[in-house]
């Protein structure tokens, strides 16, 4: 789901499983995407020689699918009071 190579210096199983053991299985793939994005923000648009490349738009896919793999959070509501003591 992060599109790794099997042989990734950085993101070895062991990592990838600590990972997945603290943050859970979509949390810990949100930020592999999450990470890449920042590695891609400095990636810029060139056209050269009637050619053109689009780099920019790397950082935003990769932030697009940690968008899509990020479990959503939820939130309980309720409410409280606070006991108010008159001096």
């Amino acid at each position: 789901m992060t599109a790794l190579s099997e042989d990734d210096v950085i993101y070895t199983d062991a990592v990838i499983d600590g990972m997945i053991e603290d943050l859970g299985f979509e949390t810990a793939v949100a930020s592999v995407w999450t990470e890449k994005a920042a590695s891609a923000a400095g990636l810029v648009d060139t056209t050269e020689s009637g050619s053109s490349r689009k780099l920019s738009q790397l950082r935003e896919a990769y932030l697009g699918m940690a968008g899509a793999v990020k479990p959503v959070e939820t939130t309980t509501g309720g409410s409280y009071t606070i006991e108010i003591e008159r001096v």
